[in-house]
C-alpha cells in the first residue's frame, strides 16, 4: 500500500492492476472504517481510501470548509493519481459528498454505490443540531457528544466493535469534527438533479439505522429510476439488523451485496 498526500488529504492506494474502487467515509470517522472491504477488494480491483479534510492523517489550515471543498478534493484525489474513471461507494457523509460528485461530473464514474445516505440539505431543526454540536465540543463536551452519537452508529453491543468506532473517532481533532460539522451544514439539495444521472447505482440501506432510516434511500432509489430505461442499472438492498455502519457492523453480507453489483457490471459490459 502506497501513502500520498494530496492538497492535505492523507490518501492510501492499495495499487494493484485491477479498476480503481475508491471508498469515501462517513462523519465523525476516518478511511479506517473501511478496512474490511479494502481487505476483502483489494485482490479484484485498485482499492483507494482516504481521510476526509480535517480527519484522521488529513489537515487543513483553517478547519472552515464547505461540502463542495469536499468534493473538489475527491476530484483533485482522483486527478492526482491520474484515475480517469472510478467505481466509488460511499456512506453517509460519503454518499453526499459522491452524489454531489457524480452530478457535478458523471463521465469519472464506472458506477456508484451509496449507503445510508439521502440528497436533502439539512432541515432547520438538523442545522440547529449542527450547530449546538459545534458549540458543545468546542466547550469541552466532546465526550459526551460522541458518546451519545456512537449509540446510534450500530445496532449491536459488541464490545470489540464498538471499542473499534471509539478508537477510529478518537484520532480525529476537535477542530477537524467541528469543521466537518460546518461542511454537513453547507450541502445542497441534489433530489432535482438524481433522475438525469445514467450511471450503474447501488444503493444500500440498513433496516435499524437510527440516523438515516432505509425510506431515505426508497426514495433515492425511485428518483433515479423514474427516468432510466432497463439498460441503466440500478438496485436497492436493505441489509437486515444493520445500523448506520453497516459495512463495519456486517462486513460479509456488505461485501457480498457491494462485489455482486460491480460483477453485474462487468457482466453487461461484455454483453454490449
Amino acid at each position: 500500500m502506497k501513502e500520498i498526500n494530496v492538497l492535505g488529504n492523507k490518501v492510501f492506494d492499495y495499487e494493484g492492476s485491477g479498476e480503481p474502487l475508491i471508498f469515501v467515509h462517513s462523519f465523525p470517522l476516518n478511511s479506517r472504517m473501511w478496512d474490511r472491504q479494502a481487505e476483502y477488494f483489494k485482490k479484484s480491483f485498485r482499492v483507494i481510501t482516504y481521510d476526509l479534510r480535517g480527519m484522521g492523517g488529513s489537515t487543513s489550515t483553517d478547519y472552515v470548509f464547505t461540502m463542495e471543498k469536499l468534493v473538489n478534493d475527491f476530484f483533485h484525489i482522483i486527478n492526482n493519481l491520474k484515475i480517469d474513471r472510478v467505481h466509488a461507494c460511499g456512506l453517509s457523509m460519503g454518499g453526499y459528498i459522491l452524489l454531489r460528485s457524480v452530478i457535478k461530473d458523471e463521465s469519472r464514474f464506472h458506477s456508484l454505490a451509496v449507503v445510508n445516505t439521502k440528497p436533502e440539505k439539512d432541515s432547520d431543526d438538523e442545522l440547529l443540531r449542527r450547530s449546538n454540536a459545534v458549540i458543545k465540543i468546542k466547550s469541552g463536551g466532546r465526550n459526551t457528544y460522541i458518546g451519545k452519537l456512537i449509540k446510534k452508529l450500530v445496532n449491536t453491543q459488541d464490545g470489540n466493535l464498538l471499542h473499534e468506532i471509539e478508537d477510529i473517532i478518537g484520532n480525529n481533532t476537535d477542530d477537524g469534527i467541528c469543521g466537518n460539522l460546518l461542511a454537513l451544514s453547507t450541502r445542497t439539495n441534489t433530489y432535482t438533479n438524481l433522475d438525469s444521472i445514467k450511471t450503474p447505482v447501488l444503493l444500500i440501506s440498513a433496516e435499524k439505522d437510527e440516523i438515516t432510516p432505509p425510506g431515505e434511500i426508497e426514495k433515492i432509489y425511485k428518483t433515479i429510476t423514474s427516468a432510466r430505461s432497463s439498460k441503466e442499472f440500478a438496485v436497492r438492498y436493505t441489509l437486515d439488523n444493520c445500523g448506520h455502519l453497516c459495512n463495519m457492523e456486517n462486513p460479509v453480507e456488505f461485501n457480498k451485496i457491494l462485489e455482486w453489483f460491480l460483477k453485474c457490471i462487468d457482466i453487461k459490459k461484455s454483453l454490449e
